[in-house]
């Protein structure tokens, strides 16, 4: 159903499963509310040895290709291998990504983010929202996933300035303190339009 709320946080994607013996390809179209990236599989994903991982490194790993070596084709009737990628069709204006940290030492992987976030080779609809300007961010003060504390920074629209929000405490701050941040949990990500 159309409205203000899927209009502004929104999206979709097409996962696209193809037969390596016929290329028969299933398409399957899904709704794009949140991403869920998790940190650690993407780390090893991309065989880092440190524990940072890039906000580009996460978008990455979501349109990599996977193999499926046993799926019965029901085009050519044969039992083959497949193959099938995730792509972003349309993205939503207001873009929500989630940082699944996992547990243990899982919980301290970094991300690496940037204030503007440029997505236009990880987007199919050429009228798609590509550019985004980052205007929150929700991180966890404390030692494990198990307890601690969390704080939120935000981008005021009117001013552009940033604030931190530690419960009623409201202080101005710099865009350099949000990302020395510990342990991002959420990030929102503003359309801007490039032209």
């Amino acid at each position: 159903n159309k409205s203000i709320i899927s209009d502004e946080f929104y999206g979709y994607t097409n996962s696209s499963t193809i037969c390596r013996f016929c290329n028969y390809n299933i398409n399957n179209v899904q709704i794009l509310n949140i991403l869920f990236f998790p940190l650690e599989e993407i780390r090893k994903f991309k065989n880092y040895k440190h524990k940072n991982v890039s906000i580009i490194d996460c978008f990455e790993y979501y349109e990599e290709t996977d193999i499926y070596p046993s799926f019965h084709c029901n085009n050519c009737k044969s039992d083959s291998s497949v193959y099938s990628q995730t792509k972003i069709v349309l993205s939503p204006r207001t873009l929500i990504i989630n940082l699944n940290r996992g547990k243990g030492i899982e919980f301290n992987v970094n991300i690496i983010y940037e204030e503007y976030l440029n997505l236009r080779k990880f987007i199919l609809h050429e009228n798609s929202p590509y550019y985004y300007e980052l205007i929150g961010v929700i991180c966890h003060l404390g030692s494990n996933d198990e307890g601690g504390h969390f704080i939120a920074y935000c981008k005021n629209s009117e001013n552009c300035e940033w604030y931190k929000y530690n419960d009623q405490f409201v202080t101005k701050c710099y865009f350099d303190e949000v990302k020395r941040a510990n342990l991002p949990y959420v990030l929102f990500y503003s359309y801007v339009q490039t032209s």
